[in-house]
């Protein structure tokens, strides 16, 4: 059976992602940065699944390191089937006082390791025969979001990407789906520094096993977009309905630093 190689494969999402593929009886390629934690959550995986199981441990932002982890495919003579590009970040806060190194470091992060990965493992994934391509984006790709402006343009460059790119690659077997997910309690929110600001919205968050239960079920029936939770359907519905203004100022007072 081929391969499924996840990046951001050992915390929220990305992990959710890899224990239901491995109960789906899936080989698994890890990618993350801590070698560590890819060999704990490889292990707690062996323990109740008999599945194949590969980690490879690198910076994603790292030289040359999509480049990196597509030769050590090879050289592996993996049969790689599912391309999950889930690794990605957010940056919080006013653009004209936030760091201009993180917001740098998250386009290179959310859209050229993605572009890079997905280019160099098409050859691959037309050898598995019927193969996946799952791209993660957010419900933030359906409006521009104050205070997350960066994050919220980079998911829209992945939903475009997505779907153009699924166009291109139906005559070649590859399924291109775009997973978009709202609010997911995992440490996206800490880590953008978005915590203890502003007002709560953890009453509208998925765990990140229901939103890889509905990731996995979307590919299964090769969705184009895959939003997870009646929430953040109907969100998305409204985006596009509602005047562009009036949804922007929503946003922002939502997000918007106390």
């Amino acid at each position: 059976m081929a391969y499924a190689l996840i990046t951001g494969a050992s915390k929220g999402i990305g992990k959710a992602l890899a224990l239901e593929l491995a109960a789906a009886g899936t080989p698994l390629v890890l990618v993350a940065r801590s070698k560590d934690i890819l060999q704990q959550l490889s292990a707690e995986i062996g323990l109740n699944h008999k599945v194949d199981i590969k980690v490879f441990a690198i910076d994603l932002l790292s030289e040359q390191a999509p480049e990196k982890i597509y030769a050590w495919c090879v050289e592996q003579q993996l049969q790689v089937g599912m391309l999950i590009n889930n690794a990605g970040v957010g940056v919080y806060g006013k653009f004209a006082s936030s760091s201009i190194d993180k917001q740098v470091s998250m386009l290179a992060l959310n859209q050229e390791v993605m572009v890079k990965l997905t280019y160099l493992f098409i050859p691959l994934l037309q050898q598995a025969g019927k193969a996946h391509i799952l791209n993660v984006s957010s419900t933030a790709a359906f409006q521009s979001m104050p205070y997350f402006s960066v994050y919220a343009a980079t998911k829209s460059f992945v939903l475009s990407f997505s779907r153009a790119l699924r166009q291109e690659l139906k005559r070649k077997k590859i399924n291109v789906s775009c997973l978009c997910p709202g609010p997911t309690d995992s440490s996206f929110f800490d880590e953008a520094g978005y915590e203890g600001v502003g007002n709560d919205i953890n009453y509208v968050k998925m765990t990140p096993e229901a939103v890889a239960k509905s990731a996995l079920r979307g590919l299964e029936y090769e969705y184009a977009v895959i939003i997870p939770g009646f929430s953040n359907k109907i969100g998305a519905v409204l985006s596009r309905i509602l005047p562009e203004g009036l949804t922007v100022k929503a946003v922002s007072y939502l997000f918007r630093p106390r």
